[in-house]
């Protein structure tokens, strides 16, 4: 008995020793402080070098490719022959609608000197009818084949006719075998090759025009009103900028991906090559639009609605806030915060109303990879 009452002791007492006041976990957590937009705002699009002139080039008439005389990257004048379609089909076609020409031409010869004759023949017969020489049945007689030699020949004109037009067609069709570079530039795409059987109008080759490059980007309806008040513009191309200027701003979605194209022409000569990628910055005047300049990090969604943490006094409570457009480097431009507020830009997730935080002091400058 006396055994078990130091057992019990003992349990009592390590369950005292054991037995500490749990303190509530105080997350650390990082913050940035709410800015408005700066005077003037700053977007990035990517862009692309292109030629003042680009083209695909196609036959006008069907048929397998004879000749092929460039290469990718070939440099052609205008004028110059790039591509023949074999001329076979296009020759017998020319002779046989020669030898119909020829017919018709002979067929309505022959029926204007019919009509010639009539015409003089009636000409006597109305002289001797007026003198009451001859009966009206003879006069009928004669204008009704004066009449008909008529008709035969217009109708044997409108055959030669046709047929002269399907010899000028013929010709057109066999000049239509060459491709002819429309411009100096050099051929940047091939879509089919020597021996190739190609459909009218669709693509042989491509060809950039020589001169003046630009640079083309891409935006969306929403973007295109602001465009009409740009400050500066540069193309960023292998960590250099090339100052440009507006040229056009397009009206009409691309085909391809239903967004506006916008082109720029350099203020310089520039010897960036053709279908150059790089990064076109935009300023613009941001002195009509209002709003705070935030991470887009330290926005999360509640209720379907985007909301932000606001740091102050050692707590943090939720902010419910107004997206107006995204901006550079992954912050946003909102609505329904003040200049100065403190939004938690990390384990947004993680929170709960009024919860104490400690605020992480940021890294310093000269701490090299955050090791400190």
């Amino acid at each position: 008995m006396k055994y078990k009452f130091l057992g019990f002791l003992m349990f009592l007492i390590l369950i005292s020793g054991c037995k500490k006041d749990i303190e509530p976990t105080i997350r650390p957590v990082e913050t940035f402080q709410a800015t408005l937009i700066p005077k003037t705002l700053e977007y990035q699009y990517p862009g692309v070098v292109s030629p003042e002139k680009e083209a695909n080039l196609s036959f006008r008439v069907a048929g397998p490719i004879d000749e092929f005389n460039v290469e990718i990257g070939s440099f052609v004048s205008e004028g110059t022959i790039i591509a023949k379609l074999d001329q076979r089909d296009y020759n017998l076609q020319l002779e046989a609608f020669k030898n119909k020409e020829a017919m018709a031409k002979n067929g309505y010869e022959a029926a204007k000197a019919i009509s010639d004759n009539a015409k003089k023949q009636f000409a006597r017969v109305e002289i001797l009818y007026k003198e009451k020489a001859i009966t009206k049945k003879k006069y009928d007689e004669a204008l009704a084949s004066y009449k008909a030699a008529i008709s035969k020949e217009k109708a044997m004109l409108s055959q030669y006719d046709e047929a002269k037009k399907g010899v000028e067609n013929c010709q057109n069709q066999l000049k239509d075998t060459y491709l002819i570079a429309p411009y100096d530039g050099y051929i940047h795409k091939k879509f089919a090759d020597n021996g190739s059987i190609v459909g009218a109008g669709l693509p042989v080759v491509g060809i950039s025009s020589l001169g003046e490059t630009r640079v083309k980007i891409n935006i969306s309806e929403n973007d295109i009103d602001k465009f009409l008040d740009i400050k500066e513009v540069f193309f960023i191309h292998n960590d250099k900028k090339y100052p440009l200027k507006l040229s056009e701003v397009s009206r009409v979605k691309s085909t391809l991906n239903l967004t506006y194209p916008v082109i720029f022409n350099f203020e310089e000569n520039s010897d960036i090559p053709i279908d150059s990628q790089g990064i076109v910055s935009i300023i613009f005047d941001s002195t009509d639009e209002t709003g705070i300049i935030i991470p887009a990090e330290s926005i999360f969604e509640k209720n379907n609605e985007p909301n932000v943490w606001i740091y102050k006094d050692g707590v943090v409570n939720i902010k419910n806030i107004k997206i107006v457009k995204p901006y550079l480097n992954g912050m946003v431009i909102v609505k329904n915060i003040n200049p100065g507020d403190k939004v938690v830009t990390k384990g947004v997730h993680e929170l709960s109303e009024n919860q104490k935080v400690n605020l992480l002091e940021p890294f310093s400058k000269t701490n090299v990879g955050n090791v400190l």
